[in-house]
């Protein structure tokens, strides 16, 4: 039954003419090449995303882990990333990780992993400064507009006179991801960022530079209103703005649309004044009073009114009588009366303490 069968076949394919059979030969071929292509692609292993965004020292250590591991693996996104099979991306990220893969771009304080001995003092601070570059480049990535940076810093000796000494520099590199952009707060808080990190490092000695060249941390230079800052200025035009809408508006309604033009510029008052009050009041309420009075006799030597009346006897004498009977009222003729009166008040102090924080950014003029 098969032998008749391939006889059939054999004899159409030789009675064609050239032009078909060169047909049916490549149908029977392209048919051969698809169905073993579907075999290859059902037995291949799904790849999945092991890391992504990767610096080029990153994708080039971890290509070496893998081939040492004999881990297949495919690269995308022009070598920033690297795929491997399913079912091994846990365990094959696991493992980079616990050999410090990825490390971010540069190396961070896993260079004092390796220290050895006899490490002069020069090298281990060159250490901490390349140390503190690479734990900042890879702080700074986390913030998800930026896909790579770099941090440049620079340290002067240190001086033996203080007016000698020069201050810490540091310039940053900054690449953003596709279609996305950095907004000066945005900015600012980076130079922040690194200035708080360096001792004796200060924001206006940071730099920050995008891949076009551009100084994003370049501030804004005095103008009629002082020194301002980039959120101030932003304030300032946001009140003019307002200003203007209200103005022109009403010009609007009695000249008609589009027939009016406005311009408003205003002057604030960005000055941070906090004012501590301390009064007290000379009205204070009388809290104890406590008053002393003493009263004394000096009688005069050598003359008859120096001694006191004797009672008679089996009588007590009378306290309250002078020596001539006439009673204590009465000072004698004879002695000097001293009187003494000693007072003291105590009052509760009225104390009256007052902070007030003036408002930033109040209107000055128009």
């Amino acid at each position: 039954m098969a032998n008749s069968m391939i006889g059939q076949l054999l004899s159409f394919f030789n009675s064609t003419s050239q032009r078909r059979k060169l047909f049916l030969a490549a149908v029977v071929l392209i048919s051969m090449v698809g169905f073993g292509s579907l075999i290859f692609w059902n037995q291949r292993p799904e790849y999945q995303i092991l890391f992504s965004n990767l610096s080029q020292e990153d994708a080039g250590e971890m290509i070496h882990k893998l081939k040492e591991k004999k881990t297949p693996y495919e690269l995308s996104q022009s070598g920033t990333a690297i795929l491997v099979p399913r079912d091994q991306v846990y365990d094959v990220r696991l493992a980079l990780a616990a050999e410090g893969l990825p490390k971010g771009g540069g190396v961070g304080f896993e260079v004092f992993d390796r220290t050895t001995l006899g490490t002069t003092d020069f090298v281990q601070k060159l250490n901490y400064q390349r140390a503190m570059q690479g734990e900042l480049s890879r702080t700074i990535r986390q913030i998800k507009e930026i896909e790579q940076a770099r941090v440049h810093v620079v340290t002067p000796k240190e001086s033996l006179f203080i007016e000698d000494q020069r201050k810490p520099t540091a310039s940053i590199f900054v690449k953003t991801r596709s279609g996305m952009t950095l907004a000066p707060v945005q900015v600012e808080g980076i130079v922040h960022l690194v200035a708080s990190a360096i001792e004796g490092l200060e924001p206006g000695n940071i730099t920050v530079v995008d891949t076009s060249g551009k100084v994003l941390s370049k501030r804004n230079e005095s103008t009629l209103l002082g020194q301002l800052t980039s959120s101030q200025l932003e304030y300032q035009r946001n009140i003019e703005e307002g200003l203007k809408k209200k103005v022109q508006g009403m010009l609007e309604e009695m000249l008609g649309l589009n027939r009016a033009i406005a311009r408003v510029s205003v002057e604030l008052d960005f000055q941070q004044v906090d004012i501590t009050e301390e009064s007290y009041d000379r009205n204070g309420v009388l809290r104890s009073e406590q008053r002393n009075m003493e009263r004394s006799t000096v009688a005069l030597i050598g003359t008859g009114g120096d001694r006191p009346e004797t009672a008679p006897e089996g009588k007590a004498p009378n306290p309250n009588a002078d020596r001539k009977g006439k009673g204590a009222s009465a000072p004698s003729q004879n002695g000097n009366l001293s009187e003494r009166q000693h007072e003291v008040r105590n009052y509760e102090i009225s104390k009256i303490n007052k902070h007030i924080k003036n408002p930033v950014g109040s209107l000055r003029r128009v």
